[in-house]
């Protein structure tokens, strides 16, 4: 990721600054259950720390390194991963949330974008390289039995401009959130 913006902080003044993640998902195992691969964020560590403390940021950070495509690929063939925003208030790199309230806003996210809510490493060559939109395909209410109440902040699911067919210069994803709602939009770049 180069670039990150969004709406709001989604934090009040008391608890201070955000705590923005970004956590991969994915099919856990052989099942049709999805699961955070990779997180990144303030406590992540190596190249997949970054703190963004307002509502926008600029720099590089890692989300998923070339060899976990490619582990992934191979794992679950034809699979898609979905990049996922959240404010993180108590454990770091753990989406907690309400499973009702994840699983309504994938699901609209979903049936807004015909399920295009997820994206593949595109790469044909070194010369080549892209992150593109691709269809999801979990089942969800599976996936929701390990998320747990509390108070993380659902900001949402990376969605291609393309496929929103909305653009703003310098970012090409939209994030999307409960209701369908853009609570902002980033760059991602294959390196």
């Amino acid at each position: 990721m180069a670039a990150a913006h969004f709406g709001s902080t989604y934090e009040s003044w008391l608890k201070g600054s955000p705590e923005f993640e970004v956590h991969i998902l994915g099919q856990l195992g052989q099942s049709d259950s999805l699961v955070t691969l990779q997180c990144a964020g303030e406590h992540a560590g190596g190249p997949y720390a970054y703190d963004q403390n307002g509502k926008d940021w600029t720099g590089s950070v890692l989300l998923f390194s070339r060899s976990q495509f490619d582990q992934y690929r191979v794992a679950h063939p034809g699979q898609s991963l979905r990049v996922f925003y959240v404010e993180d208030d108590d454990t770091a790199c753990r989406i907690k949330v309400d499973q009702n309230r994840f699983g309504t806003l994938v699901r609209a996210v979903d049936a807004a974008y015909r399920s295009l809510t997820g994206g593949r490493d595109t790469t044909l060559s070194n010369l080549q390289r892209g992150y593109r939109a691709a269809q999801n395909g979990f089942n969800l209410f599976s996936a929701l039995a390990s998320f747990i109440n509390t108070n993380d902040e659902l900001i949402g699911n990376a969605v291609e401009d393309a496929i929103v067919g909305v653009y703003y210069p310098g970012f090409n994803w939209i994030v999307k959130g409960e209701n369908n709602i853009t609570n902002g939009w980033v760059k991602l770049e294959m390196r």
